[in-house]
Order: C-alpha cells, then sequence, then structure tokens
C-alpha cells in the first residue's frame, strides 16, 4: 500500500525541500506521513472544489503547486477560503503536500516542461544557485529554437502553447526569435539574466508596467499570465508518479480552473 510519505519521498528526490525559496513553505502542509492511500490528485492551487472532487474520487491526498498555507495562520475559524479549505481536508482525512519553488528550481520541473512545450533545445538554468556545484537547480530556463522565427510568430506559438486568451508583451524589437528565457509564475524580476544570457525574449507570467517600460527594451518581454505559464505542472508531477509508481492512481484535477477571466 502507498503511503503519504511515499509519495513526499518521490517528491523529495526529485525537488529536495532544501532547493526552495526561503520565503516558501513547500512540503507536507497537512496529514499524518504514515497514511494509507488509495490514489492523489494534483492540482496548481487547493481549494474547496479540489477537495470536493478528491472526495468524490476516494482519494486521501492532494498535491498542488502553490502552498494552501503561505504564511502562519494562528487560528482555524472558518474566517478565510484557506481555513475552509483546512477544516474539510481535517475532516475527510486529505493530506496535502505543496510542490513549489523548489519544483521550479529543477531543470526537469516547472520551467523545464515550459521549454519543452515550446520545443527549446540545449536548455540550461537562467539564474542557476551554485553554479559550480555537483548538481545544477535554480530558477528560471534559456535555451534555443531549432529553427528562428519572427517576434509575431513566437507570439502566437505562446498564445497557442499555453492557451492563452490574451498576451501582454513589450514593443516589438524586429529580431528573429532564436534564443528563449522563461520564468513560469512571478518571474519578472528575471529579466536581467534573460538579457545576459543573450536571449531574445523573455517569457513570464506576471510582470509589472514599470518593467515594460523600464526594462522591456531591446529584448521581447512577454506576460502570459500565472496560470497559464504554470498550467503544465501538473503534468510534471503526474509524469513523475506514473513513472515511480505505475499501478498508483494519480488523476490532475478536473475541478480546477483558471481564477483569472478576461473580457
Amino acid at each position: 500500500m502507498t503511503t503519504v510519505n511515499d509519495i513526499c519521498q518521490i517528491l523529495e528526490d526529485f525537488a529536495p525541500l532544501s532547493y526552495q525559496e526561503t520565503y516558501d513553505n513547500a512540503g507536507l502542509i497537512l496529514g499524518s506521513r504514515k497514511a494509507e492511500l488509495k490514489g492523489i490528485l494534483v492540482c496548481l492551487d487547493v481549494s474547496e472544489p479540489v477537495i470536493d472532487e478528491a472526495i468524490r474520487l476516494g482519494f486521501q491526498m492532494i498535491v498542488s503547486h502553490h502552498p494552501l498555507i503561505f504564511k502562519g495562520i494562528k487560528s482555524i475559524t472558518g474566517q478565510t477560503y484557506v481555513e475552509d479549505c483546512l477544516v474539510k481536508a481535517i475532516k475527510n482525512d486529505i493530506a496535502i503536500y505543496a510542490g513549489h519553488t523548489n519544483v521550479d528550481s529543477v531543470i526537469k520541473g516547472v520551467n523545464g516542461k515550459m521549454a519543452e512545450k515550446l520545443g527549446l533545445m540545449n536548455c540550461r538554468i537562467l539564474a542557476p544557485v551554485n553554479p559550480e556545484g555537483p548538481e545544477e537547480y535554480g530558477l528560471g530556463m534559456v535555451g534555443d529554437l531549432s529553427v528562428g522565427e519572427s517576434e509575431i510568430d513566437f507570439l502566437q506559438r505562446v498564445k497557442t502553447t499555453f492557451h492563452c486568451e490574451r498576451l501582454r508583451y513589450s514593443e516589438s524589437t524586429g529580431k528573429i526569435v532564436k534564443r528563449v528565457a522563461l520564468c513560469g509564475g512571478a518571474g519578472s524580476e528575471f529579466i536581467q539574466h534573460a538579457k545576459a544570457a543573450g536571449a531574445d525574449v523573455f517569457l513570464t507570467g506576471e510582470a509589472r508596467f514599470h518593467e515594460f517600460f523600464t526594462q522591456g527594451q531591446h529584448i521581447l518581454m512577454i506576460d502570459a499570465g500565472h496560470y497559464e505559464t504554470e498550467q503544465f505542472t501538473k503534468e510534471v508531477f503526474l509524469d513523475l508518479f506514473s513513472k515511480k509508481i505505475p499501478t498508483f492512481d494519480v488523476r490532475i484535477s478536473r475541478a480546477e480552473k483558471n481564477p483569472v477571466h478576461y473580457l
């Protein structure tokens, strides 16, 4: 029988908790490591519909990308959606685990999956931690397209690949896009790393107006949306578990939806 600890071990062998950023709260958030499991549900964010889905499926664990508990909680009184989720999960014996910036940081994690979807080659970590160390990890990714293409064609590729309703991007540079740097989610702080890597494009999930204004020159900067750039993290989890425990029931949440809507 697969236990919560088995799932934790698989995740932490893949993306050690020591790789997470200091502000993060990755790891087992709720539940006993000894608990036995019939199946797990994977998602980006834990919500009540996701927990209800796990209950319907008879699953006892949810693995999310974003931590349900990010900052300290002093009471659980049902005053916030986080508290409501915790109460429902506890009542139904559902464990919750988050693989966040540690999964962002490994080469086959969030950013590696984005690079794979775009067909990038010769990929490497954009902002490595201890690049001289035995293991390469860090945030962002940079790689090359097999064939250069126009900026408008690349923008359309991003829109199609990540199922974006719209894109925000900086003024065209007129370059042919060959080298692409990216960082899923809120990664606009790495635009200077992208420029230093010789990238023609920097793709991320969140960028502020003044970043477009002050840093969006000489490189095509694209804000494709936080959910859009991280949605394939669910595939990272599914692929990982399917290879390690092929007979175990793992499913991507169907209840989860992009919380951002566009008009």
